[in-house]
């Protein structure tokens, strides 16, 4: 990801909002790859996603609870990166590393 790298609107004010405040978190992070800007990062996109989530569920979109759903593979992807923020920020805080390896781990799982 580029620091500028700007989501298409997807037509809903608040989604788009929040997309927006998303990459710039992101683009922050990438800016000053520290664990405090990786926990604010994190912090947006837990709350985007959980909202995204919910609207996609409140109107049935990509068959949320079907064998063959859109949405749960949506889910997935968000919960994979989360994941991987949160392991990052884990590491990061047990072994109370240099800023470095936040940054090696944002490059390498961006491509």
């Amino acid at each position: 990801m580029s620091p500028n790298f700007v989501l298409p609107s997807v037509g809903i004010g608040s989604m788009d909002h929040e997309h927006e405040q998303c990459e710039l978190a992101l683009a922050t992070l990438l800016a000053d790859p520290t664990a405090e800007s990786l926990t604010k990062a994190l912090t947006e996109l837990t709350g985007h996603f959980q909202h995204e989530e919910k609207l996609m569920r409140s109107n049935n979109f990509g068959n949320p609870g079907k064998e063959f759903s859109p949405y749960a593979n949506h889910v997935k992807d968000h919960e994979r990166i989360l994941d991987l923020g949160y392991s990052e920020l884990s590491k990061y805080e047990s072994r109370k590393s240099s800023d470095a390896s936040i940054t090696i781990a944002c490059e390498s799982n961006t491509q």
